[in-house]
């Protein structure tokens, strides 16, 4: 993609483009029906009139805190085209997260679903600015947010004539939350350019233009919006779109969509794999799993016929690293985007290190604005991550003789779940808050699934009973539902280092890869073995539901 293509890649721009040349062809697909490249278009422009109308204009901040709907897309669409920048926010988010998110956001106003607004009384009184609500669906009573509270359908009153916002490809299109490490999650400030560019080479080491995508993945996030719904606009081809995944269900979607590639989590390819062989294995039109694990390419080629494509993706820089479609060396992320990014593998001082050896995953761009600007608010985050200019990924890596890059494990304090980036930070703020808790440490532990599962060490306070199924009840009501930890184990103190900072290494060195005889398992709601723990997941897997 040479340099004047990419400046022309303005999200709203391209649906126009695309309305065009492809007017009534089918681009946003749903079990109960679609919409055209044209509709969007017509819709988002009525959306951006509506926004326009209540106040909405460039440089604002809008969360939109939506499930996968047909209202999704023309929003985000509506906002590029003001010149206001989006805030997705997962529909999981509660509480403290949530008043973190439009806190640090500068969040001005909100559009919700009404199945979230039961969530607001308790966190918009504690942000510091006025926040416009706008409600998606049944108007809540007005005991709930009160008058002032704006339904969506009256955004739809103001006509469609065409909006002309003007955004260049270096504006903001979006702040979107990623995990934190040491500290709370961090708003990375998204130009057009970087999730344009990221959904073009999507296609490209995908080879999808022109074929068909399956989108089980929330669009909240980077891959589901830019990977899934982005790369089909730039395709000029239909997307399929369900709310969430359904293992019973996937592979009678995907003949329904008749998808060639489907959008996907690292945890998705075993859960499919691990359900009961049948005679309708390979009676589908999928090509592709995007993403999923190079290791796991031989087992769903046998087993389905598909493929599995892994890269380097975030939501800080896009694709930095993949392989030609088919061309994949075991194990590896691919080779660095040779015209987009410098990747190296460096220590701890920023020097490169010999191949073989480990390292941080550090990636600068030769191109402009096509990774993050930096975290919105947090320049003291922004500059540790950009130092010595390169952008620190926080994950350690190394390259064989070839330039092909292998990802090891992360060395920040982030834990990744089913597709889910999670701050333990996140998690111990939350759970500190407990009247009957002094102190406690979240941590990744193996996933018999792939990726990892949340454990809790807690120090409870003198003379308390509190128990881990009350503890678990507790979290599950305070937090995401993915953050819920699936382990629980109560100890006298958390180990510490010379600077007095808790020692996770130690406690995930502890039994079998942190799993000790005292650990509770929520799944299991029994002491937990690695034994029983993997018996137990391949008979609930088949009907399972991420």
């Amino acid at each position: 993609m040479n340099q004047e293509w990419l400046e022309g890649l303005v999200l709203g721009d391209v649906l126009r483009s695309r309305a065009e040349t492809h007017g009534d062809a089918a681009f946003l697909k749903f079990r109960d029906g679609e919409l055209s490249f044209a509709e969007v278009d017509v819709a988002a422009d009525r959306y951006a009139n509506g926004f326009a109308a209540e106040g909405v204009g460039r440089g604002h901040h809008v969360a939109v805190m939506l499930p996968n709907c047909p209202e999704f897309v023309p929003v985000i669409v509506a906002l590029a085209r003001l010149g206001a920048v989006a805030v997705p926010v997962n529909t999981a988010y509660r509480g403290e997260l949530l008043r973190h998110v439009l806190d640090s956001a500068d969040v001005s106003t909100l559009l919700i679903d009404a199945e979230f607004t039961d969530r607001l009384p308790e966190v918009l009184p504690v942000v510091p600015r006025p926040i416009r609500v706008i409600v998606r669906g049944q108007e809540p009573s007005l005991a709930v947010l009160g008058d002032g509270t704006i339904p969506m359908s009256r955004l739809l009153a103001h006509g469609a004539d065409p909006v002309q916002g003007g955004a260049r490809f270096s504006d903001l299109q979006a702040i979107m939350y990623t995990s934190g490490t040491t500290g709370r999650s961090k708003g990375a400030m998204v130009p057009h350019a970087l999730a344009m560019a990221c959904a073009y080479d999507s296609l490209d080491f995908l080879d999808r233009w022109g074929k068909t995508t399956y989108c089980p993945l929330p669009l909240f996030h980077a891959a589901g919006l830019w990977d899934g719904v982005f790369s089909s606009l730039l395709s000029g081809s239909p997307i399929g779109i369900v709310e969430r995944f359904s293992a019973s269900r996937f592979w009678d979607d995907v003949r329904y969509f008749d998808a060639q590639v489907t959008m996907s989590v690292f945890a998705m390819i075993p859960i499919l794999l691990s359900a009961p062989a049948g005679p309708r294995d390979h009676d589908h039109p999928l090509e592709t799993f995007y993403m999923g694990k190079s290791a796991l390419d031989a087992p769903l080629l046998e087993r389905f016929g598909v493929r599995s494509a892994e890269t380097y993706t975030s939501t800080e820089v896009g694709i930095a690293t993949g392989s030609p479609y088919g061309q994949w060396r075991l194990g590896s992320m691919g080779q660095a985007h040779a015209e987009r990014f410098e990747v190296a593998v460096v220590d701890e001082d920023d020097r490169e290190v010999p191949a073989g050896e480990p390292g941080e995953l550090v990636v600068r761009p030769k191109q402009p604005f096509v990774i993050t600007t930096g975290y919105y608010g947090m320049p003291e985050a922004t500059a540790r991550a950009f130092r010595n200019m390169w952008f620190h990924t926080g994950d350690r890596a190394w390259r064989d003789d070839d330039g092909y890059f292998y990802f090891l494990d992360r060395i920040a304090d982030a834990i990744r779940r089913r597709g889910e980036n999670i701050s333990a930070f996140d998690i111990e703020c939350e759970v500190n808050l407990h009247p009957e808790i002094v102190e406690s440490a979240a941590f990744g532990v193996p996933s018999e699934l792939g990726e990892e599962d949340v454990k809790l060490a807690v120090v409870r306070a003198p003379g308390s009973d509190l128990s881990a199924p009350g503890l678990a009840a507790y979290c599950a009501a305070k937090l995401p539902s993915f953050m819920v930890p699936r382990y629980i184990e109560f100890v006298g103190e958390l180990p510490r280092t010379p600077t007095d900072k808790v020692a996770k290494h130690e406690l995930r060195a502890r039994g079998d890869q942190g799993i000790t005889p005292g650990t509770w398992d929520r799944e299991q709601a029994a002491p937990s073995t690695r034994a029983s723990q993997a018996s137990a997941a391949a008979e609930a897997t088949p009907g399972r539901t991420a």
